[in-house]
């Protein structure tokens, strides 16, 4: 590897809706070997094409889904010379393809050991064109299919030590607010991810998933009675599961509209 005096000063910008993971990346990007002139964060897309009158980033790592620009339209508007790396959670099939255009990707959450990976390939060669539109054909989505709130979620992935799990939101039994991460529980295990709550809100089938406490969603398929408490509350009971979920009033309220 190249000594630290001899590397490129970049300037890098990170595009991710998610504080969290936006945060954990910038910390990563900071950390690592290349002497960046800034790293940049922005929440969507018009933030980031505001920081881009200020500063043209050498680099834009661009999460896939975002409000109402996702980040394949976003990297239309980035300079030619900007290299692109996207940070996706999509399945196998997508990162394929990814591959099959030569353009970096990273897999959420990001791994330090992957990122670094990336960082030494954006040394190794300058930026390439990207076509946009022939990599949205290939992903088999339409430019509004990958902005976020436009189809349910239907795949998550949560890292486990150095296993990384493919999950399906259908067999998830509930999604529960863990201090600063959300616990996704399965009739086969519970596992940690990064996005919040209130994302998970968003992006779940409104018709399978109901949150019924400000830190607990709940499938709608997997619920067997709830009991009621004094104060208008109560305790959601699962089928085939020990768990028992604290239900507030007002959700107690929603649950009941939905007969």
């Amino acid at each position: 590897m190249a000594a630290s005096h001899d590397l490129p000063s970049w300037t890098a910008l990170v595009v991710e809706d998610e504080p969290r993971l936006r945060e954990a990346l910038a910390t990563q990007l900071r950390a690592s070997s290349i002497p960046w002139k800034a790293v940049l964060e922005a929440e969507d897309g018009p933030g980031a094409l505001a920081a881009l009158a200020t500063a043209p980033p050498d680099v834009a790592f661009l999460d896939i889904r975002l409000p109402g620009m996702s980040g394949l339209e976003l990297a239309r508007h980035l300079p030619p010379t900007t290299r692109l790396v996207f940070v996706t959670a999509f399945d196998a099939h997508a990162v394929e393809a990814f591959e099959a255009g030569a353009v970096d990707y990273l897999l959420k959450p990001v791994q330090p050991a992957r990122l670094a990976l990336t960082l030494d390939r954006l040394r190794a060669r300058g930026p390439a064109p990207v076509d946009v539109a022939a990599l949205m054909e290939v992903l088999g989505m339409a430019p509004a299919a990958l902005s976020k709130g436009s189809e349910p979620l239907q795949w998550i992935t949560a890292s486990s030590g150095k296993r990384l799990h493919w999950i399906a939101v259908e067999d998830v039994l509930y999604f529960q607010a863990d201090q600063k991460l959300t616990r996704v529980v399965c009739r086969d295990g519970a596992y940690l991810i990064e996005p919040a709550l209130k994302e998970l809100a968003q992006r779940l089938d409104p018709a399978r998933f109901q949150q019924v406490h400000r830190s607990v969603l709940v499938n709608l398929r997997a619920v067997a009675w709830v009991e009621k408490r004094d104060g208008g509350g109560g305790l959601l009971h699962l089928k085939g599961h020990e768990a028992q979920l604290p239900v507030s009033a007002p959700f107690l309220k929603a649950l009941r509209g939905l007969g």
